[in-house]
């Protein structure tokens, strides 16, 4: 990867006032501030564009660690876990993705197509792909940005990016979202197919490093997760864009390598709240009961092996009264309850045993997760750091899903999801390798056979879609939001046979999980009030948004 040397937009300074309302504020700022970069190669800002997707550390600490990793189950608190685990406890949830991830992307993807047409138009029909791969990225943070926000302003967000002067921007509905960004894509694709003597992006682009081939089919695997989200709105478009992107057999992921992932250099990660997996992810019960049960070998990817083996359990034992010890029918690998009735996920054990050298040896039960996948450079890692967006394998159950239900394809569901379950195996050792995770042993031949022609791993048309969706939750352990759109729009795993989810009580009481942010109606006076207050007030007269202060009303998109 290239060193950039680039002058950086003004853009959100810092993560201040974390309300809903403050993250339109500074949707205002940056359409009102046209400061912009100079001299610098249009090219390098396609680096921008894709770190500022997954900019944020924040992010990953609210959203993902204790929030979404939680709700899903992928890991369950370190030490106990508290009522508020199931509620937008803290209201930094969701709104980094949105004041850092959303509003840096698109400043970023808005005004390079500006900054060619002001700087250099006689070259600026060289920079039409660039400019569409930076419009590919920003409808994918768009889209899982609108699964905790709903409405966007998208069409005249970062106007004064674009050299316009609107600085109060209005909100397109979800609806209106996905109507044009499927238009977009389509256009996007058909402008790479055409597109002739086109600056190269190689050294820059961390998904493809400038293979056009790849953006073309990730602009596709993106019209399918959108019509993936209209599945319970409106099932008819749905399956007219997986119709539509199922044809171009040529132009669809075929390959691990087709996957629209960021492959980053190991230092990007090296500060800030990356590291924080560790200190609040445990493998939890659900999680671990499924990789046991089928002896999935994407297990020692997601978690560290534990020092419980009879040896070490005997020698930590000894002489310690029968409440103290650590029961010997626990093993290698041990996952946490996710229930808060159900006491403390994870007893602490505070006797080491010592190595023959004399080191000490941590004696805790349920799993460390391999923090190296969400932090290359940690605990003086050397391996690098990788973002999936939609992977092959993901694309593969999205297919086999529509097939399913009826869509045409040169494959049939059992392809698909066979496929996806291979590439899913093939992909996370190549992630485990890249990571360099601890105690990294590459999957064998072997034990990758034995575990696809298990009960209910190989396919079973009677049980095909949960199958399907089984494997999805699983492919999407570092990609939780996903997951947690895969629950809202299927139920799954909640009550799957394969692998389920624990139900998680607060003092008897059945808890759920939130469904997307809470909303507030903006103070009269603030920036672009007017606008923001019908985009709520919009929002409402669905059915099914609920009261705007609870994070378990629906946005449009997750239809009862």
């Amino acid at each position: 990867m290239k060193t950039l040397k680039i002058s950086i937009f003004l853009l959100v300074a810092s993560l201040f006032s974390l309300t809903h309302s403050s993250c339109t504020d500074e949707f205002v700022e940056v359409n009102s501030n046209s400061s912009t970069v100079y001299k610098v190669d249009p090219v390098s800002l396609i680096y921008n564009v894709q770190t500022n997707t997954r900019s944020s550390s924040w992010e990953w600490y609210y959203d993902y660690y204790t929030a979404q990793m939680r709700w899903m189950q992928y890991g369950c608190r370190v030490i106990g876990n508290t009522p508020t685990v199931y509620t937008i406890w803290n209201p930094n949830i969701g709104a980094q993705r949105y004041s850092n991830c959303w509003i840096n992307t698109g400043s970023y993807a808005r005004h390079i197509e500006y900054y060619v047409q002001s700087n250099m138009p006689e070259e600026a029909a060289s920079y039409s792909n660039l400019i569409e791969a930076a419009k590919v990225t920003l409808i994918y943070q768009g889209i899982i940005t609108s699964d905790f926000h709903g409405s966007l302003a998208y069409t005249e967000g970062w106007n004064a990016r674009s050299g316009g002067d609107i600085t109060d921007p209005k909100f397109e509905s979800q609806q209106e979202l996905y109507t044009i960004w499927d238009a977009e894509l389509k256009n996007a694709i058909s402008k790479f197919k055409t597109n002739t003597n086109q600056k190269s992006m190689v050294g820059y682009d961390m998904a493809y490093n400038g293979d056009i081939n790849g953006w073309i089919k990730a602009a596709n695997a993106l019209r399918l997760r959108i019509a993936l989200r209209l599945m319970k709105r409106d099932i008819t478009k749905a399956k007219q864009i997986a119709t539509e992107v199922l044809a171009t057999t040529s132009d669809l992921p075929a390959k691990n390598e087709d996957g629209f992932i960021f492959w980053l250099e190991g230092k990007y990660s090296e500060n800030g709240d990356y590291y924080s997996i560790n200190d609040l992810i445990r493998a939890s019960k659900g999680m671990m009961n499924y990789l046991n049960k089928y002896n999935d070998p994407r297990k020692r990817m997601f978690f560290r092996i534990n020092n419980l083996t009879p040896e070490n359990v005997a020698e930590y034992n000894t002489g310690l009264a029968a409440d103290k010890q650590i029961p010997t029918t626990w093993g290698r690998w041990e996952g946490g309850t996710a229930n808060t009735d159900g006491g403390a996920a994870d007893r602490k054990y505070e006797r080491n045993v010592l190595d023959p050298s004399g080191r000490a040896i941590s004696m805790q039960a349920v799993n460390l997760p391999q923090t190296r996948i969400f932090a290359g450079s940690y605990d003086k890692g050397s391996g690098g750091t990788w973002f999936p967006n939609v992977t092959y394998p993901d694309f593969c159950f999205m297919a086999a899903e529509f097939v399913l239900n009826g869509v045409s394809s040169n494959k049939s569901a059992e392809e698909w999801y066979t496929s996806g379950v291979r590439g899913s195996l093939d992909l996370w050792n190549k992630v485990g390798d890249f990571c360099k995770v601890h105690d990294y042993v590459p999957m064998s031949e072997t034990e990758i056979t034995t575990f696809m022609n298990q009960e209910d791993i190989k396919w079973n048309p009677a049980k095909g879609l949960e199958q399907i969706y089984c494997q999805s939750y699983i492919e999407h352990f570092k990609n939780s939001n996903e997951g947690w759109a895969l629950w809202k729009r299927t139920g799954y795993p909640t009550t799957s046979s394969i692998v389920a989810l624990e139900d998680v009580y607060v003092g008897g009481v059945k808890q759920n999980m939130p469904r997307r942010s809470r909303f507030t109606i903006p103070l009269e006076g603030t920036p672009n009030y007017q606008n923001m207050k019908a985009r709520i007030e919009d929002m409402a007269k669905d059915a099914d948004f609920g009261d705007m202060s609870s994070e378990y009303g629906r946005i449009w998109w997750d239809k009862k």
